[in-house]
């Protein structure tokens, strides 16, 4: 019959499996407890060896047992917070043991805070005042399509008014002609200049101001150039305050690359239209203006108030954000771009935390949560640096969000252990996001780190 202690370690580690303990281990566990259910270090290193592991030293016994272990529920503590050291900050058991066993008791913690965030840098820091305000209705005229959209209205515009000309000049040829008459001939005097006249007839159709149009109709041609005049000139407002608004937005945008080594947060997102931009402005105020999160004046860059004109450059810009700041935010929407996945991925390689925010409000939605939470082939990634599987933090809601950020500055992130297809898992307490992962197929693991650090030259192939 098992002991307790084989069947809590059984139940801490199913990993382990019954049939695979090594000989003798169950009946040397009965032997010395046999005088009564407590260890120290002298009879844990008799265990440990069955795995042929190094002896476990004093400093490593101290920090995760403390003194003599006199209970299971001792024993299951200290256990369970090496599994969610080793998995946290090594992604293996036997890299974390055989690392830690060579430190001294405060180097452990030591080399743990050395991943926490220092909130004293963030309270010390005099508050950034430098980008320039841009009202939340205006900000989509930053959008590389939304902005470009009086420049095309302009231009069907001008279209309506070759039509209205050819009416003109042509006044005594129309007489007396039916409006379907007159529109064939207006439309073959222009068909060199506007070839493809009925996606011109459409464009002006579906502008708000001209639907209403009779345009071919000579009776109402007067009346409608007055409506032509006046669109004209609410769209030439429009194209000087497009060019406020992208002036702002550059001269943000210079702001950000100036204070670049300082931003914490990064929000990575994909805005096409107004309503995107609104949905963004509305999200980013919601999280960064919470009282929660205003104690630590946090940087954050702010995707509703730049403009780049150079796509290209703009592409250089976000990786340079992903690569300074802390961690970043992305937000799901109904379509996502390549972009802003890349951006996803190349934070978790770099081993920085990554936020995933997916709006309430559809089951589309919903389903894209639960995708990025248990499926999304972007969902884990191994750094680069450490070999370390982690995975993304799925929010619903500014201030699950909220929550989130705070906890990650704040280093208090909780996690429970789950073990999940023979491997075991990390998920976060609040949302149980899975935010590390370590497989439990040995082949794998042996395979991956005895490959890890091996890398391959892009020329030759060879390894370096």
């Amino acid at each position: 019959m098992e002991t307790p202690f084989v069947q809590t370690l059984l139940q801490l580690l199913p990993i382990l499996k019954k049939e695979k303990l090594p000989d003798g281990f169950e009946v040397t566990c009965r032997s010395i407890l046999a005088d009564g259910n407590f260890l120290d270090r002298e009879r844990i290193n008799i265990l440990i060896s069955f795995w042929h592991l190094p002896p476990m030293t004093q400093h490593f016994y101290d920090y995760y047992f403390g003194d003599v272990i006199d209970s299971i529920e001792k024993f299951t503590k200290g256990i369970n917070r090496f599994i969610k050291d080793a998995i946290w900050h090594f992604g293996d058991f036997q890299r974390a043991y055989y690392a830690l066993i060579d430190e001294e008791e405060m180097t452990i913690e030591d080399r743990y805070n050395a991943h926490n965030f220092n909130l004293n840098e963030f309270g010390q820091r005099l508050p950034w005042t430098l980008i320039k305000p841009i009202k939340p209705e205006d900000r989509g005229l930053l959008g590389y399509v939304s902005g470009e959209k009086p420049f095309r209205q302009k231009a069907v515009l001008s279209n309506a008014e070759e039509i209205i000309k050819v009416l003109e000049d042509k006044a005594e040829e129309f007489s007396g002609l039916s409006t379907d008459k007159i529109a064939d001939a207006v439309l073959e005097t222009l068909k060199e200049k506007m070839p493809d006249m009925k996606k011109t007839l459409e464009e002006i159709r579906e502008m708000s101001s001209l639907r209403d149009l009779d345009l071919f109709s000579s009776a109402k041609m007067e009346e409608n150039k007055i409506v032509i005049d006046t669109a004209k000139a609410e769209i030439e407002k429009t194209i000087q305050k497009v060019d406020e608004v992208k002036n702002a937005g550059r001269q943000n945008q210079e702001q950000y690359l100036r204070n670049i080594e300082s931003i914490d947060v990064y929000v990575a997102t994909s805005m096409r239209d107004d309503k995107e931009y609104q949905e963004m402005y509305e999200f980013v105020r919601n999280t960064f203006d919470d009282s929660k999160l205003k104690e630590f004046n946090l940087r954050f860059f702010d995707p509703t108030l730049c403009y780049c004109d150079s796509r290209l450059d703009k592409g250089i810009i976000e990786c340079l954000l992903v690569r300074s700041s802390k961690l970043t935010i992305y937000c799901a929407q109904e379509g996502d771009t390549f972009g802003k996945d890349s951006e996803l991925a190349a934070t978790l390689v770099q081993g920085k935390p990554v936020i995933v925010f997916v709006p309430q409000g559809s089951e589309k939605l919903d389903r894209r949560a639960n995708i990025f939470k248990e499926f999304h082939p972007l969902g884990l990634q191994i750094g680069l640096y450490d070999g370390v599987a982690r995975g993304v933090i799925v929010v619903r809601s500014p201030e699950e969000c909220v929550e989130i950020i705070r906890r990650i500055i704040t280093n208090s992130l909780e996690v429970d252990i789950k073990f999940e297809e023979h491997g075991i898992v990390l998920r976060e307490k609040l949302t149980n996001s899975v935010v590390r992962v370590m497989s439990g197929w040995g082949t794998l693991s042996s395979t991956f780190w005895n490959n890890f650090h091996k890398t391959q030259e892009p020329k030759t192939g060879n390894c370096i």
